[in-house]
């Protein structure tokens, strides 16, 4: 079969027109991939559409030291990426998740790009639809993990209380936090390992975490607190920072500003800056 038959007998393509299937065609390339080799990688940028002709991928997180599997990928047409098609305030869109062939794998790869201009240029409607739902989904999600992170606080400051009256309890809950942050800077390494930083780069990382740790912060209140927090968090966000709600608070109370957050992407590159962030 050639990878038109391919695309038409898929679900997410078969609707297509005989000339935009050859336009699809065109824009994009058949790729194949060993059982065991990596396709795509949670936090690099999306550029590509991938949709499975064949085989079967399976798709995971890291979170913390840990490697989370989410789902299978098994059927023709399934799909992953593809999200900085949809429109210029994306341009940071990330891919979610890491997808790893399970078996041997046949992939069409479409760039973003392309994506975009086939979509707006068949139904120019359907492109301002997605884009519009998608910013949409972006901005639900990013109030959502601001509203967690104030639970968070709440359950924070509550438990803070019960610890004053409970030395046992507070012993106890010191090691799992101990146990946590070694986490978070295990899963930092495993992250920059995976993307091969280089040992001056890691120097850089570290003159970086040494500033932040040397700075002194000025007291400005609960509301200039908040609003630095909210600087912070914004600039995750549009970053693809993962658990950037969990992070933003302390990089914020460590006086990190955009010029900072700026000068890390330098060092590590836009792949590695979630890996560094919870390095640093």
């Amino acid at each position: 079969m050639s990878v038109a038959d391919d695309l038409r007998a898929a679900f997410l393509t078969s609707s297509l027109t005989d000339d935009q299937l050859a336009e699809l065609v065109a824009a994009g390339e058949e790729r194949t991939f060993a059982p065991g080799e990596e396709i795509f990688h949670e936090g690099r940028p999306a550029s590509i559409l991938w949709i499975l002709l064949d085989g079967k991928i399976e798709l995971s997180r890291r979170i913390g030291d840990q490697t989370i599997t989410l789902a299978t990928m098994d059927e023709p047409g399934r799909w992953a990426g593809g999200l900085a098609a949809w429109g210029a305030p994306d341009e940071h869109a990330v891919t979610r998740a890491t997808g790893v062939a399970v078996t041997d794998c046949r992939v069409f790869a479409v760039p973003s790009s392309e994506l975009g201009r086939l979509v707006g240029e068949w139904s120019p409607f359907a492109k301002h639809m997605i884009s519009g739902v998608y910013q949409t989904i972006r901005s639900i999600d990013a109030t959502a993990r601001q509203r967690e992170s104030l639970v968070a606080l709440g359950t924070l400051a509550a438990g803070l209380a019960h610890e004053i009256n409970n030395p046992a309890s507070a012993s106890m809950r010191a090691v799992d936090a101990l146990q946590n942050t070694s986490g978070y800077m295990i899963g930092g390494l495993i992250g920059l390992a995976q993307q091969h930083i280089e040992p001056a780069q890691f120097l850089e990382i570290e003159r970086l975490r040494t500033d932040l740790k040397n700075r002194v912060v000025a007291e400005d209140g609960a509301m200039g607190r908040a609003d630095r927090e909210e600087t912070v968090g914004e600039w995750m966000d549009a970053h693809g920072v993962e658990l950037a709600w969990q992070m933003a608070p302390v990089f914020a109370a460590s006086g990190a500003d955009r010029a900072w957050f700026e000068e890390l992407e330098t060092a590590v590159g836009p792949d590695a800056l979630d890996a560094a962030l919870q390095w640093v």
